[in-house]
């Protein structure tokens, strides 16, 4: 047998790692081995040509190796589901050999190098045709993850499996809710680090989530509070702090709410730790979504998940919108002022909640002159702060979000050599 017909059955072969088999770049390969096995040129050239463009789609670079490390790492099956959970106890060994035997053979398929499979098809090919399928261009091959054996191989998918759990949970640390559980590609990337002033609240904040991530308990959080003041940038900067100890978010919209069992009932028993995040969040009167909230919050038949909790931001104290005409006794309403009560209670279901106001002029300006600072704007703080005050009024009032927006403007307005007094 020669070495690719062993590589082509091998592939062939594959158990717990069959999935990848449905990979488009994986199976263009497994016809261009079928083709470079055949010795036709022409088929060879029309599956290896498919192969690379789909390689250099999903590659910035024709790398098949390194294509090759990413399935293995965010591939959903057997092994990697109990390796993300083996601090439940050791591995069972008939899987860890399944598990090998699969290794073994994406090792192999690695180490086919595209010089390799052109020289099968030149001892066959006709003058003509050499040229041609000597010029094709090669893809890179047999990377160090592969060249470090099946063993080390083996050994570091499991440390990755329990680190970064499996599957979507591997490869996306921030989520969203449509129906299903979709992998947010490119997440906010915002830090701790670039969050300026309050420290006492984003530590409360800080602070439950650590307890969370650390299997200390932590609570669903409220953080209430005027516009911009950076209530969910704290949210996301905190998932982007903890990503590395198995922290993930999960965005969920208001109208998703209801389905807030079947989202738990999903993460249940993924061995990560999950923050349901509902932004912005509020009410009209009798809707639907409140008493879903309320059920969760308050906990029903079914027990919520230990790996998750809800994190959600308000502008609003008082989470359903109530209106002038709803203060006036309702003559249907035997229990009126139990109906009022209800509709104002969601605030309270919360763990805890954390207050975000808006900051007076002393702590705008020293947001404002953080900021600048991190730019290193050529500018006097006279000039800084009096075009600051400025902004702020033209914004509609002082917040952490306009402090931004202020020192961003006045970064490009420096860049163009213009002053940022100027009306």
């Amino acid at each position: 047998m020669s070495d690719l017909s062993k590589v082509n059955l091998q592939l062939k072969s594959l158990t717990v790692y069959r999935a990848i088999l449905l990979d488009e770049t994986v199976t263009r390969f497994a016809r261009t081995l079928d083709a470079a096995q055949s010795g036709v040129a022409e088929a060879f050239c029309a599956s290896y040509g498919a192969f690379l463009q789909s390689l250099s789609q999903v590659e910035n670079a024709l790398d098949f190796s390194l294509h090759l490390e990413k399935l293995l790492r965010y591939d959903d099956n057997a092994f990697s589901r109990a390796a993300s959970q083996q601090d439940k106890g050791e591995l069972d060994q008939v899987m860890r050999n399944a598990a090998a035997f699969d290794l073994e053979a994406m090792v192999s398929i690695s180490n086919v190098s595209a010089k390799q499979l052109k020289q099968v098809v030149l001892a066959h090919a006709e003058s003509q045709e050499r040229e041609l399928v000597s010029n094709m261009p090669e893809y890179a091959a047999q990377s160090k993850f592969f060249q470090a054996g099946v063993p080390a191989v083996l050994a570091g998918l499991q440390e990755f499996y329990h680190k970064n759990g499996y599957g979507i949970f591997a490869q996306y640390g921030a989520f969203r809710w449509d129906r299903a559980l979709i992998g947010i590609r490119h997440p906010d990337p915002i830090r701790l680090i670039d969050l300026k002033s309050y420290e006492y609240e984003r530590g409360l904040v800080a602070a439950n989530t650590r307890d969370f991530v650390e299997k200390r308990g932590g609570g669903n959080l409220l953080l209430y509070g005027d516009r911009g003041t950076g209530k969910s940038s704290t949210i996301k900067a905190l998932a982007n702090e903890y990503r590395d100890q198995g922290l993930r978010i999960v965005e969920v919209t208001k109208e998703s709410i209801p389905q807030f069992p079947e989202i738990m009932e999903r993460l249940r028993e993924v061995p990560l730790r999950f923050i349901l995040f509902l932004d912005d969040l509020s009410f009209s009167t009798d809707d639907a979504s409140f008493s879903a909230l309320k059920s969760v919050l308050e906990g029903g038949v079914v027990a919520r998940p230990e790996n998750c909790r809800i994190y959600a931001t308000s502008n609003r104290r008082h989470l359903v919108k109530e209106s002038f005409s709803e203060r006036s006794v309702d003559v249907d309403d035997v229990h009126a002022g139990d109906t009022k009560q209800e509709k104002l209670s969601l605030y309270d279901r919360f763990d805890q909640t954390v207050n975000f106001f808006a900051p007076d002029q002393a702590q705008y300006l020293s947001i404002v002159r953080a900021l600048a600072q991190e730019r290193a704007l050529p500018i006097t703080t006279e000039e800084l702060e009096l075009g600051a005050v400025r902004w702020a009024i033209r914004a509609g009032g002082r917040s952490p979000r306009a402090a931004k927006q202020f020192v961003e403007w006045a970064a490009a307005r420096v860049q163009k050599g213009a002053s940022i007094l100027d009306e």
